[in-house]
């Protein structure tokens, strides 16, 4: 189960610090603060479940949806290629875009596809290479869009 901002579905959260001392006692049973990155609303809420367990997890930002990683193109510690050799899964955070290597599965893979329809508001309207025709009425230095 994902984490998700109640007030505008975001994923992109981050921990938030403690108010009370009942909000510690809380920590102890993985229900903490948490603030959205987006509309910066701040809400309590479970960060562990037992149903996920199982699974994968960023070890910086503690998300899910994860990929699998080209070991030529990255720089690894010699723990992660241990890890590697004894049998774990390449897994890449697409987010923090950290490599590590998990024994666990992953539950949910990352597809650009998918993120850009949880983020259309970060997604450029068109791409980078394309150009609109310059209008002739507004070029400068007395020229026209024939010459």
């Amino acid at each position: 189960m994902a984490l998700a901002c109640p007030k505008c579905g975001s994923r992109d959260l981050r921990p938030s610090q403690y108010q009370n001392s009942q909000e510690r006692w809380n920590a102890f049973r993985f229900i903490s603060p948490l603030r959205c990155r987006d509309c910066k609303t701040r809400f309590v809420s479970r960060t562990v479940f037992p149903e996920d367990l199982l699974y994968a997890r960023c070890p910086k930002c503690d998300r899910m949806d994860l990929n699998s990683w080209n070991e030529k193109r990255s720089t690894t510690s010699r723990w992660t290629m241990l890890k590697l050799q004894l049998g774990a899964y390449k897994t890449r955070c697409e987010y923090c875009r950290y490599d590590f290597a998990s024994f666990r599965k992953r539950k949910e893979t990352f597809t650009f596809s998918r993120w850009r329809k949880r983020n259309p508001d970060r997604v450029a309207e068109k791409p980078m290479g394309e150009t609109q025709p310059a209008d002739p009425q507004k070029l400068p230095d007395n020229r026209t869009a024939a010459s």
